[in-house]
């Protein structure tokens, strides 16, 4: 989707609310400008009642509103971090959904992404490549502050919505996503759903690895 394709209500000011895009591993992305080179992918909204040319998002530090990002493409995928200075905030997203399985690359450490569909998505259908290991790579929920969801399972009750993937050969009943510390793989987690929208963090310990997001719809 483009920049433009994301408004928000009214209760977004000028310098309240920063879209920050991410790399892989959680830094700061950077963009290439015109006129400007490589910057942080750092933006935020203005309107003309503020000077602005015109309504949409801008550099972070552009005061004088020469270099407005509606038209930059936010890609399927991305991570962003919404730094929300602004009471009763909101945006509304408009852009297309894919319909077909996304591979994603991980890197060696933390790797944010999420289900970017509009529909649940099964986690026994999210795939890992043969390149990771039991308890190596984590795939952990994420409430929209950042930290660390909970989930509530029978016979545990709430506990911290993190996960690794087990096979047969390390003694899993069958292969898949079991809770962080079930050791005993008592609680199989393929049939919990990945909400619409939601943010994982993929803490990455597993060289070459991969997990294939299948599409929702």
């Amino acid at each position: 989707m483009t920049f433009g394709d994301i408004a928000p209500n009214a209760n977004i000011t000028y310098t309240g609310t920063i879209i920050q895009l991410l790399l892989d591993n959680g830094a700061t992305a950077t963009v290439e400008v015109d006129g400007l080179g490589e910057v942080d992918a750092m933006f935020t909204y203005a309107t003309t009642d503020v000077g602005a040319p015109v309504d949409g998002w801008y550099l972070m530090d552009d005061y004088g509103f020469e270099y407005c990002q509606n038209d930059r493409v936010l890609p399927f995928g991305q991570g962003i971090l919404v730094d929300c200075g602004d009471a009763d905030a909101a945006f509304v997203y408009a852009g297309a959904v894919s319909t077909e399985d996304t591979e994603v690359e991980l890197q060696a450490n933390f790797n944010f992404t999420g289900n970017c569909s509009p529909a649940d998505i099964t986690f026994g259908d999210i795939t890992p490549n043969d390149s990771i290991t039991y308890t190596g790579s984590i795939i952990q929920l994420l409430l929209d502050n950042g930290a660390t969801a909970m989930v509530e399972v029978d016979g545990l009750g709430e506990v911290d919505a993190m996960f690794t993937y087990a096979t047969t050969d390390v003694g899993a009943p069958v292969d898949g996503w079991y809770l962080m510390d079930d050791y005993g793989f008592e609680y199989n987690q393929n049939a919990r759903t990945l909400p619409a929208g939601a943010g994982i963090l993929v803490d990455c310990g597993d060289a070459g690895a991969s997990i294939t997001i299948p599409a929702a719809l």
